[in-house]
């Protein structure tokens, strides 16, 4: 029997990974730098985090969702530029080779919960960032080739009846 999803030899070819999506242009910090300096990056850059380092090595990372709930909502009274934001960063960050499928990105981001993936490449250094924006963005461009092939393999099969 014909089918239209295709045999493990003849895979779609609509494959786009993270390193066509990702961000190049990170935003980097210091884990002695403060929560007002990372809250200030994020305003100036139009951006919803920064990549924390330390000696060219990821250290963490915070987010707005980090300020909110490790800074803000805590309620200890210090003000912003008194924190450090190693004392509110997340710590080890979840991260995403470059040569990864963004499908496996996205899968990532819905099981863990989160809205950013750092990128590194087949040496573990920091390379970019994708979010789920970016993946939102190229969304309606891989259903379009999708479409595409699934026309091709309906056009393939109707020339077998």
């Amino acid at each position: 029997m014909w089918s239209l999803i295709p045999e493990r030899e003849e895979e779609l070819k609509v494959r786009m990974k993270v390193s066509e999506v990702m961000n190049r242009n990170i935003i980097t910090m210091r884990p002695d730098g403060t929560v007002y300096e990372a809250a200030k990056l994020m305003k100036e850059n139009n951006i919803g985090s920064v990549v924390i380092m330390e000696e060219g090595e990821l250290r963490g990372i915070v987010t707005e969702r980090d300020l909110i709930t490790r800074y803000i909502a805590a309620e200890d009274g210090r003000r912003p530029e008194d924190v450090k934001v190693s004392e509110i960063m997340t710590k080890d960050p979840i991260t995403i080779r470059d040569n990864t499928d963004i499908d496996e990105a996205a899968r990532i981001m819905i099981e863990k919960n989160i809205r950013r993936l750092i990128v590194v490449n087949y040496d573990g250094r920091v390379v970019g960032i994708i979010s789920s924006r970016d993946i939102l963005k190229v969304a309606p461009h891989i259903w379009f080739l999708l479409l595409q092939e699934l026309r091709i393999a309906q056009s393939k099969v109707r020339g077998l009846i």
